[in-house]
């Protein structure tokens, strides 16, 4: 079974879009793919338009909403903010239950972290701590702009210095064209730089792009293609 962490260099990076398009690809070679949010903030109603409904839809809109995106909070905090100030602890029992019952049919299953690699969840918890209990290789998203090689680079280190698999690199493109010459150079720079983490490049898509399966598919192919190769 295919166990992908997504996680990002910052938050608004493109997590989600990257996760819907392995999502969609995944699905397009006949593959049981599963998409879970284990936390989301900032959300009073995790069934419209969220991360988790995007990612439930590209999953193919069947799984348990309960499953998908256990645990949410109102205030668009990191998970442990959010919950401290809400008073309501995270349980991380209840996140693993929901992994569980994803997991049990599935071909992969794909999990969106909140914000970057150690973004907390509890005190003793981060994502990268998620990940390396849940078995998970990890894909790192970096938009494609000024500042992404440091990000990028500081985020697989982490990754590597804590044991945990990075599959892919993915730099995720803003806008449809690049604006300077930060993102005309940044996908060779990145190649050179990463010893031997293979980077994948993510096309602009926009909202429309965004929830045609066929289009998200064909974003996703190349990350999907690179995480089944032997």
């Amino acid at each position: 079974m295919l166990r992908i962490g997504v996680t990002g260099t910052d938050t608004g990076v493109g997590k989600t879009v990257v996760s819907c398009a392995l999502l969609a690809a995944l699905r397009a070679r006949g593959l049981v793919a599963r998409g879970m949010k284990p936390v989301e903030t900032g959300i009073t109603d995790r069934t419209a338009g969220t991360d988790a409904a995007r990612l439930r839809r590209a999953a193919g809109d069947v799984d348990a909403w309960d499953d998908v995106c256990p645990i949410t909070f109102a205030e668009p905090l990191a998970p442990m903010v959010a919950a401290e100030r809400a008073g309501r602890p995270i349980d991380v029992a209840r996140l693993e239950g929901a992994a569980a019952r994803l997991s049990a049919d599935a071909d992969a299953l794909v999990v969106e972290g909140a914000g970057g690699l150690l973004v907390p969840f509890t005190r003793s918890l981060t994502f990268a701590g998620l990940a390396t209990h849940w078995g998970l290789d990890l894909v790192v998203v970096a938009a494609d702009r000024l500042g992404v090689l440091n990000h990028a680079l500081l985020t697989v280190r982490e990754a590597e210095r804590r044991g945990l698999r990075v599959r892919a690199v993915v730099l995720n493109a803003l806008r449809p064209s690049p604006a300077d010459v930060a993102e005309s150079t940044n996908a060779d720079v990145l190649r050179d730089l990463l010893d031997g983490v293979p980077l994948v490049t993510a096309p602009y898509l926009d909202g429309v792009a965004q929830e045609d399966p066929t289009r998200l598919a064909a974003a996703g192919r190349a990350l999907a293609d690179l995480l089944l190769s032997p």
